[in-house]
């Protein structure tokens, strides 16, 4: 079972392919890339107040690592990514 995810940008399919040769012989490092497509939600419900404070999932720093660096690492027994 995987330990660690790496997602990478889909503006960096080479660096997605190098993370793939490169951890090819650890099977606890997983290499996918970034599938969002933008925003799930495309309007406001007059109904309900949003109740959310932001992202229950993804991090703004996330984010800026994806266009920064092309990727982040995700330890997945840590609730924290690491840029």
């Amino acid at each position: 079972m995987a330990r660690y995810l790496f997602v990478v940008s889909k503006a960096r399919p080479e660096l997605a392919d190098y993370l793939e040769r490169h951890f090819s012989e650890e099977h606890e490092v997983l290499i996918t890339v970034d599938r969002r497509r933008g925003e799930r939600r495309r309007g406001q419900v007059d109904s309900d107040p949003e109740r959310r404070r932001g992202h229950r999932r993804w991090r703004p720093e996330s984010d800026e690592a994806l266009t920064a660096v092309g990727a982040f690492m995700v330890p997945l027994d840590a609730e924290e990514p690491v840029a």
